[in-house]
C-alpha cells in the first residue's frame, strides 16, 4: 500500500462555518484578519493491540470558546518552557526528519515535549522514564512533577503521522503536528479528568465512532487508522490547510 494510494493530495471541499457555536462566530468577527496559526501538538496514546487499540480522549468542556464539548487527544499549544525542559530518549530519524523540514531541531523537540506536557496536565497520565534528575526547580508544575517523581518526559517512540492548520475561518488557529505513541498491550492505565478535558478514558475506535467529535478530529481519524495498518510508518505524512477557502490535503514534507 503506498502513500499516494492512501493519501491522495486534492481538495477536500469549501469551508463551511455551520459548524460553529454563536459564540466562535461572534469572537471571529470582532478580528480584522484571521489570527495567525500558533505551534501545538498532539498525540494519540494506545494501548492493546496495535492494529486494533484503545485510544486516550476526553471531552472537552462546554465551557470552552473554541471547539466546545468535542472529544480530542490530549494536546495544545507549544509553550517556551518546552525548548528548554530537560528530557528522556530522542525522536526517531523519521519524526526529527519531518519536523525539521519545517522548524529548528530545538523546536522539533519542544513540538514533542509538549503533547507529553499536556497529556499529564490534561489526563494525568506521565509518559516518562527514569532518569537522575537534579534538584533545580523549573517554575513549572508540569516539569516539576516530573522531576519530583524522579521521571523525565519520554520524547522516544512518539511517530509523527499528520499535521493540520486551523482554517482562517477560527478565531483561534493551530498548526497542529500529530504524534502517535503506542504503550503496548498493557491495562490501562489510570487516568483523570481535569480542567481541559472531561470524561477521560480509553475508547475503542468502534466507541469514538459514537462520540462527539470536530471536523478536524474525524478527518485525523481517519489518518490514524492508516497509519496504524502500516507496518512501517510512511516517509511523508498527511498535510491539512485551507488555501483561498478551500480545504486542502497534501503530503509533508
Amino acid at each position: 500500500m503506498t502513500e499516494r494510494q492512501t493519501m491522495q493530495p486534492g481538495n477536500l471541499g469549501k469551508i463551511n462555518n455551520m459548524h460553529l457555536t454563536d459564540v466562535e462566530r461572534s469572537a471571529r468577527k470582532e478580528l480584522d484578519r484571521a489570527p495567525r496559526p500558533r505551534i501545538a501538538a498532539t498525540v494519540v496514546l494506545t494501548i492493546g493491540d496495535r492494529h486494533d487499540p484503545k485510544i486516550l480522549m476526553g471531552q472537552r468542556s462546554a465551557r470552552h470558546d473554541f471547539m466546545p464539548s468535542v472529544y480530542v487527544f490530549p494536546g495544545g499549544r507549544v509553550d517556551r518552557i518546552d525548548s528548554y525542559a530537560p528530557y528522556a530518549g530522542e525522536l526517531s530519524p523519521r519524526t526529527e526528519r519531518v519536523l525539521e523540514a519545517a522548524v529548528s531541531p530545538r523546536k522539533a523537540r519542544a513540538i514533542a515535549l509538549s503533547c507529553i506536557r499536556e497529556t499529564y496536565e490534561e489526563t494525568g497520565l506521565m509518559i516518562g522514564a527514569p532518569a537522575e534528575v537534579g534538584a533545580r526547580n523549573m517554575r513549572n508544575s508540569t516539569y516539576d512533577a516530573f522531576r519530583k517523581a524522579g521521571l523525565r518526559p519520554d520524547i522516544s517512540e512518539l511517530e509523527v503521522f499528520g499535521r493540520a492548520v486551523t482554517p482562517p475561518h477560527r478565531h483561534k488557529r493551530f498548526d497542529a503536528w500529530f504524534f502517535h505513541r503506542h504503550l503496548g498491550d498493557v491495562a490501562p492505565p489510570d487516568v483523570a479528568d481535569s480542567h481541559e478535558l472531561l470524561n477521560v478514558g480509553w475508547f475503542t475506535l468502534q466507541e469514538i465512532d459514537d462520540l462527539k467529535l470536530q471536523r478536524a478530529t474525524v478527518m485525523m481519524m481517519k489518518v490514524f487508522k492508516d497509519h496504524v495498518r502500516r507496518d512501517v510508518p510512511g516517509e511523508r505524512i498527511f498535510y491539512s490547510r485551507a488555501k483561498h477557502g478551500v480545504f486542502g490535503q497534501e503530503l509533508f514534507p
